[in-house]
């Protein structure tokens, strides 16, 4: 019966949706655990649009494709011989949010990326050896992805956002005595643009 009440209250009035263009910076741990992030150089950056379409004056849905990268060699360009993890997906999230009246929000949801360049293994000490060009990571991931987002003046807004690989992103090649277990974890601060 409450399901019909809140149903009937959505269809009375218009739905109202507000534009988020949004851009992130911060660093990634593939493999490892999420609280090792604190001591890589590495590089995650991040930008997406998603409609968020509100339900209520606390709460919304937004919908989320976006594009984002990771490079592990910020810090060492020079180095020779290194075979650093650089890649990019493409990737779509889903996020309930729940606003305050501070203007604080925070959003939770999964976050699903396929690869769009794919990073492969290069073995600089043997030319010949059969993981050279082969793909490190898988093509799909799943991730949750929760974000806390501060309001400021005007149409711009500031947050952070964390994504917890929850599969394990490694191409297994149990022929070349290369298998385990590595997940993507990033978090990354965030500005956002609303129209």
């Amino acid at each position: 019966m409450a399901a019909l009440t809140v149903a009937a209250g959505l269809s009375a009035q218009p739905l109202r949706v507000e534009h988020n263009l949004q851009f992130g910076l911060g660093t990634f741990v593939y493999g490892g655990n999420f609280l090792e992030l604190v001591r890589t150089g590495h590089l995650a950056g991040r930008l997406s649009y998603g409609p968020d379409i509100y339900l209520s004056e606390q709460w919304s849905v937004m919908p989320e494709v976006g594009g984002k990268f990771f490079f592990q060699g910020l810090f060492a360009l020079g180095a020779v011989g290194a075979d650093f993890d650089t890649f990019s997906y493409l990737d779509f999230t889903v996020s309930g949010r729940r606003h305050f009246d501070d203007g604080t929000l925070l959003g939770l949801g999964p976050m699903l990326s396929y690869t769009w360049t794919p990073d492969t293994y290069y073995v600089d000490a043997d030319p010949s050896d059969p993981l050279n060009r082969k793909p490190k990571n898988k093509r799909v991931g799943l991730s949750l992805r929760p974000t806390l987002t501060f309001a400021s003046a005007g149409r711009w807004r500031f947050g952070v956002e964390a994504e917890i690989g929850l599969l394990n992103a490694m191409v297994q090649y149990p022929e070349y005595q290369r298998t385990g277990n590595r997940h993507l974890h990033a978090v990354r601060v965030f500005t956002t643009l609303c129209f």
